[in-house]
């Protein structure tokens, strides 16, 4: 287990906090146990298989999960309008909820790459309603694949872009970070 805090948000968000220090450290556990039976990063095959696997986390650490539902959202271009859609991540603590759109990042992640990844799981939280929780974030999932890029990785979970950011799995190759933008 490598379960690092890489980037905290704002101390006085001690509860969103607390429960998602509780939530990525069942996704290190999680992930640890992943590779050791698949041989593989859960964050290899989709952004869905992705998503499910940070929705196992979340039941791991004692939340209630839902991945990728149904909802309608705000319009991508035009804000006040309403259309069909799904969004990828809700989770409850009990008194919190959070909400989640992710990206995963290419293989060979380059900063502009995380970048990019970040601003789109922006965008489309955006697209999801305010009544939704009670805290809304952007995502990327990124599976280290180069360990010579493990600086970039850590260099840009210090940027403005990123507000919270984390390490789950092993040091160096086949380690992940996740990056979060808040709404």
């Amino acid at each position: 287990m490598a379960f690092r805090e890489l980037k905290r948000y704002d101390g006085r968000q001690r509860g969103l906090l607390q429960d998602w220090e509780a939530w990525l450290e069942q996704a290190d556990k999680l992930y640890d146990r992943f590779l050791g039976d698949v041989g593989d990063s859960p964050f290899l095959f989709h952004e869905v298989a992705s998503v499910g696997f940070l929705a196992s986390a979340a039941a791991m650490a004692g939340f209630v999960p839902l991945a990728e539902y149904a909802v309608i959202k705000r319009g991508r271009n035009d804000k006040r309008t309403r259309v069909d859609g799904r969004a990828d991540l809700w989770i409850s603590s009990g008194s919190r909820s959070y909400s989640f759109e992710c990206k995963r990042a290419y293989f060979s992640a380059t900063r502009k790459n995380l970048g990019n990844m970040l601003e789109h799981a922006k965008k489309d939280i955006a697209c999801i309603q305010g009544d939704e929780s009670h805290y809304a974030a952007g995502c990327v999932l990124a599976r280290v694949r180069d360990a010579k890029r493990i600086d970039l990785y850590e260099q840009f979970a210090q940027s403005d872009e990123v507000d919270l950011a984390y390490h789950i799995g092993p040091e160096g190759e086949e380690g992940a970070y996740i990056y979060f933008s808040l709404a």
